[in-house]
């Protein structure tokens, strides 16, 4: 992995700590429409009372869903100005760099939305063995990614790392880190097409 992909990460990740609380103004806190039904698909996955990790939770809007729901979250997330807003809601968060760091514990689903595009198509496969570790067998995963192909910078800065993936060649990498799609589903937002997979870790 060169040093230009763990720069793009970290001048991602800066520009979301100083738009950290702007993003949770501008973004539902609670989620509706094909966004809710696809967490509530997680939940059944992961089983009553199911430990499910969140990667990239972000203001915590998911994860107050998902425990609604039944579900114990763990929220994580690069990003320290979230982390902070969490905790300043009274919630339990800590700050996770799934491109550099290990998954701690073992979880019954994981949610990683919105979280994918900002990594360099070389970084994908080594995320996904260590998500397909931190699932039971069977375990769900939940995961966005942007459709289409090539990569760019996004934002008024140009901040923004936004690598595209094809629906085949996405499902090609999870297959090769041991995990089986079994539903997905779309969404058209800014006019940007995104698509959710929930997969299950085979074995």
């Amino acid at each position: 992995m060169s040093d230009t992909d763990h720069r793009n990460n970290r001048r991602t990740v800066a520009a979301y700590e100083g738009y950290a609380r702007g993003y949770a103004a501008a973004v539902p806190a609670t989620p509706s429409g094909r966004a809710a039904e696809d967490l509530r698909r997680l939940a059944a996955a992961a089983g009553p009372s199911g430990r499910v990790l969140e990667i990239g939770s972000g203001p915590g809007w998911d994860a107050d869903f998902l425990e609604t729901l039944g579900l114990r979250v763990q929220r994580t997330d690069v990003t320290a100005a979230f982390v902070d807003l969490q905790i300043e809601r009274g919630k339990a968060a800590s700050r996770l760099d799934v491109l550099r760091e290990e998954i701690e514990g073992v979880y019954d689903g994981i949610a990683m939305l919105y979280v994918l595009q900002h990594f360099e198509r070389e970084q994908v496969d080594a995320v996904l063995d260590k998500l397909a570790r931190a699932l039971v067998a069977n375990g769900a995963l939940l995961m966005s990614h942007m459709l289409g192909e090539g990569e760019e910078w996004e934002g008024d800065g140009g901040d923004y790392r936004v690598v595209r993936w094809p629906a085949a060649a996405m499902d090609q990498r999870l297959a090769r880190a041991g995990f089986a799609v079994e539903f997905e589903s779309f969404i058209d937002s800014e006019r940007r097409p995104w698509r959710s997979v929930l997969a299950r870790r085979r074995g």
